[in-house]
């Protein structure tokens, strides 16, 4: 591929993550108008999030392996279209149960268009250098869609376009969409195939309702705790689950095309990396929806206002990303430490301040050093994760990798926003409870970092 080319292929593969996790974020400040306009529980609306989330992680690995199959431009324009047309489909969803389940088949278009983006700058960038550099822009786009999301949903509902405002934040989503799949058309080339064997139909099976029974009793733990049927459904995974990795380890000693290649378990840099993003995104997902919730509800801020501050966190993580990628090949791992460092020191400040509205003052600073730590740490780690992967097992990589993001994304939601709200509605402290739970998940990336950096170090020696 053209050098030139080789950019513009980036630039364009960018907009699926770019979107994707806009649509994650970007629900947060506009679900107290969701919930007014059509009437509904907290826990419907909570659905709006959880069941994007589900569909988004359930299918990551399936659309990896479809990319494999058939052919990764094809598949991530076939991704980009549905995503599109989902999009609208919520835009003019007419009861709440209709958009949650457009989001749900919004959440599937993402899986199957994210992979494909993974593989494609795997494939392209050939060269470590520009490699890194692929992957560290990759990250830098998921750290700016995080803020950009939190953004648009307040810009969007403070500002009436249209009669219910909140709309465009799912219909913003259709021009870009459709300028991305013509541009895919004419400037993405296709990659080669991989179709020895017959597609793991079986494999995807088991992996979908394994997931889906998973994330989908996790979202009703809030409303129901541990009853009867969330337990059912969280021991129905656990079994599904250890039936799919037996099924996926014997096709692999048999070389039969397993959905899943177990052989990728085995370097053992991987499997570190997964626990950092497993740790790192359920602490991140979680700490912006409870801020989106405290910033409105304990200091009183417009969501105009509130999504406003996030800005700040945009601030102080584009200035950081694009130094550390400067200094990565210098200092390594330990940059990302020092990042998680700054991350845990920003929620301690938050903690001891941002539970009085007098101290409103303080949240830039606050969300500036949060962001600094942020983007030191995220561009960085896709990078560590496909660091040692092969070429054969990068669409795979990726989707493993992302599924794991989106179900931390979902876990971190579940288990500390659950903790959340059922202090708030005890009237007990619930921003310091769950904060101090983020806290202490970062504290593990921290821990696993290190870890990997004596990895690093043993295999070097």
């Amino acid at each position: 591929m053209k050098e030139t080319n080789k950019w513009l292929a980036l630039l364009i593969v960018l907009v699926a993550p770019l979107l994707s996790v806009i649509d994650v974020y970007i629900v947060n400040m506009a679900l107290p108008e969701i919930k007014q306009q059509y009437l509904t529980s907290d826990s419907n609306t909570e659905l709006v999030i959880s069941s994007y989330l589900l569909g988004y992680c359930v299918f990551l690995v399936t659309g990896g392996r479809a990319g494999d199959f058939f052919g990764r431009k094809k598949i991530f324009i076939i991704g980009m279209l549905s995503f599109t047309i989902t999009s609208a489909l919520c835009g003019y969803a007419g009861t709440i149960f209709q958009l949650i389940l457009f989001r749900f088949f919004q959440g599937v278009a993402a899986a199957f268009m994210i992979p494909q983006t993974l593989t494609i700058i795997q494939i392209t960038f050939r060269e470590a250098k520009e490699r890194n550099l692929a992957f560290g822009f990759f990250g830098i786009t998921l750290g700016i869609a995080s803020i950009l999301g939190q953004f648009l949903g307040g810009y969007f509902v403070a500002h009436h376009y249209i009669e219910e405002s909140w709309r465009l934040i799912f219909l913003i989503n259709v021009p870009f969409g459709l300028v991305t799949v013509v541009l895919s058309f004419f400037f993405l080339q296709e990659t080669s195939l991989h179709r020895e064997g017959k597609f793991d139909l079986f494999g995807v099976l088991l992996l979908t309702i394994a997931l889906g029974s998973l994330i989908y009793g996790l979202t009703l733990v809030p409303e129901e705790g541990l009853s009867v049927l969330v337990l059912l459904l969280l021991f129905l995974s656990g079994i599904l689950l250890y039936v799919f990795w037996k099924n996926q380890k014997r096709k692999t000693q048999q070389q039969s095309s397993p959905l899943m290649n177990t052989n990728l378990f085995k370097i053992k840099s991987f499997n570190l990396v997964l626990l950092v993003a497993l740790f790192f995104f359920g602490a991140h997902n979680s700490y912006l929806l409870i801020c989106a919730v405290q910033f409105q509800n304990t200091l009183h801020l417009d969501p105009y206002v509130a999504s406003q501050y996030f800005t700040f966190n945009g601030i102080g993580f584009l200035m950081s990303s694009f130094i550390a990628l400067k200094l990565l090949h210098k200092y390594g791992i330990k940059l990302l430490i020092i990042g998680c460092c700054l991350m845990i020191i920003s929620l301690v400040l938050q903690i001891f301040t941002l539970g009085d509205p007098v101290n409103v003052k303080y949240i830039p600073w606050f969300l500036l050093l949060y962001g600094l730590g942020q983007g030191t740490l995220l561009p960085s780690i896709l990078n560590y994760a496909l660091k040692k992967i092969p070429t054969d097992y990068a669409a795979l990589a990726g989707g493993v990798y992302s599924t794991v993001q989106q179900f931390s994304s979902a876990f971190g939601i579940s288990i500390i926003g659950s903790v959340f709200f059922f202090s708030l509605k005890q009237g007990l402290d619930g921003y310091t409870i769950a904060m101090s739970m983020a806290i202490i998940y970062l504290v593990f990336v921290a821990l696993f970092l290190y870890r990997l950096s004596k990895l690093n170090t043993t295999n070097r020696s």
